[in-house]
């Protein structure tokens, strides 16, 4: 039976639509809220990771221009300069490091002794402090390094030292008297003079090293060495030379940053400074068949160690003597020049011609040194010339302090 009471409400379906769309309108809204959030985010993201980019880029800079400044610090250059790199400009300047030692209100300048110590009393070189400031629009880096010149000092056990045998033969002279730069003896004979002295003619670093000397090879020296065999040759087990640096009395590594490629390297004419070529030279290698000028001439592989390939050494390595990249760098084929100051080369071999050293020569390699004097050959000792090469030799400034903003 029907009751009269009772009703059956039925909504439209537009009003079911109507609600539907409302809520995707709220769901579009609450993701464009979200989204243009993330928006923001990653913007101010982009923001953040520009700014640190460009702060980064700017410290870079600012050590470019830092190394800069150290190269024209070594070089005598003029301060200050303004150089530029990766749209950076970069100023350098170079300041006196001034310290107050004695706390009475005065700054004295600071000197590096040849022990590494500071002081105020003029013992070393002036400590100067270098500073890089980099700037790109609203970036701005600073950094500073304290840095000292060094003195190079040359001491040659002989005219010719060698950590291996040597055999000389032809119209060969090896003078370990003491001669002037121009090659001529010492008038006074090595006894008087800050710069005064006498070498044998052979040093050998080891004991079962000997010179064989034939044709019309002269050795030739102070009396204090004329009883050697042959005479005026003398051994001296107490030198160790394993590097270039060993001979200049530096730490390991000084040298690395003058090494050049010995497959790119092309000599001058005459050679001045420094030169470092890590590999062979010579005719047909770096170089060419004559040397001449004034300096330090290296002729070694960093790779290379004398004792890893000496069968009597503890640290005899035989896969390293069977192993090219680790074989030494050989001077050979010379045949002309003049050259003043020191030769250091792993291996010497096939000098044969008429040729000038004066000042020393000193070969790392435990193979035998051959000179043949097809010509004239002389190596003349020089405590004048190794001087004078030292000092138109500079050598990496020390870095003792560094420093950013």
């Amino acid at each position: 039976m029907n009751d009269p009471f009772r009703f059956i409400v039925m909504r439209p379906r537009s009003d079911r639509r109507g609600f539907a769309l409302i809520a995707v309108l709220v769901v579009m809204v609450v993701l464009g809220l979200i989204g243009g959030a993330a928006l923001k985010l990653t913007a101010g993201d982009q923001k953040v990771t520009r700014l640190f980019a460009d702060a980064n880029q700017a410290d870079a800079a600012a050590a470019a221009g830092l190394e800069h400044a150290i190269s024209v610090f070594q070089s005598d250059g003029t301060f200050p300069f303004t150089a530029a790199i990766n749209g950076y400009s970069y100023t350098a300047t170079r300041t006196v490091d001034l310290f107050d030692y004695n706390s009475d209100s005065v700054a004295d300048t600071v000197y590096l002794a040849s022990d590494g110590t500071y002081n105020e009393a003029g013992d070393g070189h002036i400590v100067y402090i270098l500073e890089s400031t980099a700037t790109k629009g609203s970036f701005k880096a600073v950094q500073r390094i304290r840095v000292s010149k060094r003195t190079l000092t040359i001491q040659a056990p002989a005219a010719l030292t060698s950590n291996a045998s040597a055999t000389l033969q032809g119209n060969i002279t090896i003078d370990g008297r003491n001669h002037t730069v121009n090659g001529t003896l010492d008038s006074d004979n090595g006894n008087t003079g800050a710069c005064d002295e006498n070498k044998p003619a052979v040093t050998m670093t080891d004991s079962t090293n000997v010179v064989d000397a034939n044709g019309s090879v002269n050795l030739d020296g102070h009396s204090d060495y004329a009883s050697g065999d042959p005479p005026y040759t003398n051994t001296d087990e107490g030198i160790i030379y394993v590097t270039p640096e060993d001979v200049l009395g530096l730490e390991p590594g000084d040298l690395d940053s003058a090494a050049q490629d010995a497959a790119t390297y092309v000599a001058p004419d005459t050679l001045s400074g420094l030169v470092y070529v890590n590999g062979d030279y010579g005719a047909g290698e770096a170089g060419g068949n004559v040397v001449n000028g004034t300096g330090i001439l290296i002729v070694h592989n960093p790779l290379y160690n004398p004792r890893e390939h000496d069968p009597a050494d503890p640290l005899y390595d035989a896969a390293k003597v069977s192993d090219p990249r680790y074989a030494p760098a050989n001077l050979g084929n010379i045949n002309g020049g003049t050259f003043h100051g020191l030769i250091i080369a792993d291996k010497i071999d096939k000098i044969n011609g008429t040729i000038d050293v004066i000042g020393s020569v000193v070969s790392l390699s435990e193979i035998d040194v051959t000179i043949v004097g097809a010509g004239t050959a002389r190596v003349l000792y020089s405590c004048s010339a190794l001087t004078q090469a030292a000092n138109s030799s500079p050598l990496p400034p020390a870095r003792l302090a560094w420093s950013a903003d």
